[in-house]
């Protein structure tokens, strides 16, 4: 056993002498809980949302419950659960889970998605949703189409080997410029390597039952030289890289309103409407600010990854969704968001890529905050309550042969996308969250993908690299499923234009002498 595992078994056999009690209630089944303990070890450090989902299958209930050294986990792994807790009872469900690392010592505090249910959450959202109103969606799509057409694609086209860090900065560059308006370099911007460094630093720390110090928040007064308290050390380096990620951009953001060198963007308009309670409104649109990026830019980022590694290994699909784009649009323009509505398969696509590997697929904790029943179960009040997106979007039942991937489920025998509402659409349910804590960005998200994978499919084709014999050899595609966001491990590819026609396109739309978008 490792020295942290050492000194959170003594903790915890201490504290159990003192606090232990267990009431007796009808809890959820789940697997057998061990004294003390209860169910600690049995959260695996990875792929834990495929476990949550086995446990459902073993004990025949969609409601599981683990008990972590007395934290009481509840894990939903049906739409019907999650939709009965976590939007019909979202008064009960809407709070979120105090992480020691991560929130604390990490400084996510900070992050919209992780906010107390509370006054300033609320203030928060607000400000959000009034400017993501329709009345900003032009400046918003036509932000979104300049990056994917003028950095994503032509970056494509001159450098493919790179293309996951295209991706990163075609689809996040233009979060960020959408919240700033700082300008962004079309290839190796400081911004996006900052925001990369800190999502990193975020979602590693946000994974439940990763840090001990998570189960017991004493520990958090340990110095870094003590044995088993390494993740100081880490928590220090992390804390560093999310401060900077939220206060440097907003600074250079004020600093170029008053110069004019930054174009319109959600923090501008914000500023510009700050009228009084200058200090507290400007912390408040400082963490907002971040939160955009860190809850827009991983997730699109990781959807369109994923994308292209369904292309790599399902040429069929690549091939009936070029035929499409070919049919609709045709070989004389790049696709747009009007186009939307004809491409019906490039939109099941879509929406089988959120299925098939959902970006966060665990799902943010929810926290209860007063004690509940379902389906004649006790919840205690303080729960972690996690709507467990993977096994919503495999469930056998709904989704036969839920491990392939096939866009045609979506479809009817004609090709157009059904209209089941037995059927839940990864668009909307499930993969940007529940109730009131759902993406107040998801629009944003999902325009961006959507632009990105039409925009690929049509001028590109993926095909597996060439190995040392010069044989084209298919890639395993990895997921670690250790972060709260399950992206691709990195990946090789060929990535060629279609044809003439489609770089003349691609070359068309980018002026290759701008360094900045």
């Amino acid at each position: 056993m490792t020295t942290q595992t050492n000194i959170l078994a003594a903790a915890l056999l201490v504290s159990a002498l003192i606090f232990w009690r267990r009431p007796r209630k009808q809890y959820p089944p789940g697997p057998k809980r061990y004294p003390i303990l209860g169910n600690l070890f049995d959260i695996p450090k990875a792929h834990a949302y495929k476990k949550f989902a086995q446990y459902s299958k073993d004990l025949d209930s969609d409601i599981i419950y683990l008990d972590a050294a007395g934290t009481p986990f509840i894990i939903l792994n049906s739409l019907e659960a999650s939709v009965e807790l976590l939007d019909k009872r979202s008064a009960r469900y809407s709070d979120r889970q105090h992480s020691t690392m991560s929130y604390e010592l990490v400084g996510c505090w900070r992050l919209f998605v992780v906010s107390p249910y509370n006054d300033e959450w609320r203030e928060s959202r607000r400000i959000m949703v009034k400017h993501l109103s329709a009345s900003n969606q032009t400046l918003i799509l036509s932000r979104v189409r300049d990056f994917v057409r003028k950095s994503l694609l032509p970056n494509f086209l001159t450098s493919p080997e790179d293309f996951l860090t295209h991706i990163r900065n075609g689809v996040g560059g233009s979060i960020i410029s959408l919240t700033y308006g700082l300008p962004i370099k079309r290839v190796a911007d400081p911004w996006i390597n900052l925001a990369d460094e800190a999502m990193q630093c975020i979602t590693s720390s946000a994974v439940p039952g990763k840090y001990a110090v998570d189960v017991l928040p004493f520990l958090k007064y340990l110095p870094e030289w003590f044995p088993g308290a390494g993740f100081q050390k880490e928590a220090r380096r992390s804390r560093e890289i999310v401060r900077r990620f939220f206060r440097d951009p907003f600074e250079a953001t004020r600093k170029g309103i008053e110069d004019s060198s930054v174009q319109h963007s959600f923090l501008s308009q914000c500023l510009e409407d700050e009228t009084e309670n200058r200090g507290h409104r400007e912390q408040l649109l400082e963490n907002i600010g971040g939160s955009f990026i860190a809850g827009g830019t991983d997730t699109s980022v990781t959807a369109v990854k994923t994308l292209v590694a369904v292309l790599l290994l399902y040429p069929e699909v690549q091939m009936k969704a070029q035929a499409e784009i070919d049919a609709v649009i045709g070989s004389n323009r790049l696709p747009d968001f009007g186009d939307k509505p004809s491409l019906p398969y490039i939109n099941a696509v879509v929406k089988e890529v959120l299925r098939w590997e959902p970006p966060i697929p665990s799902g943010f904790p929810h926290k209860s905050t007063e004690d509940d029943t379902y389906k004649g179960y006790f919840i205690p009040k303080g729960s972690i309550v996690m709507g467990n997106t993977w096994a919503i979007m495999h469930d056998e039942k709904t989704f036969p042969t839920p491990s392939k991937f096939d866009p045609e489920r979506f479809l009817t025998p004609q090709g157009q996308l059904k209209k089941d509402k037995n059927i839940p659409d990864p668009e909307v349910v499930a993969t940007f969250g529940f109730g009131r804590r759902i993406c107040p960005g998801m629009d944003i998200g999902t325009a961006g993908f959507w632009l990105a994978a039409a925009s690929i499919i049509a001028c590109f084709n993926i095909s597996p690299a060439l190995n040392k014999s010069g044989e084209p050899e298919v890639p395993e595609i990895e997921y670690l499923g250790k972060e709260l966001v399950s992206h691709p491990e990195p990946f090789k590819c060929r990535i060629e234009p279609r044809s003439e026609q489609a770089v003349s396109l691609v070359q068309s739309e980018c002026n290759e002498a701008s360094e900045y978008i």
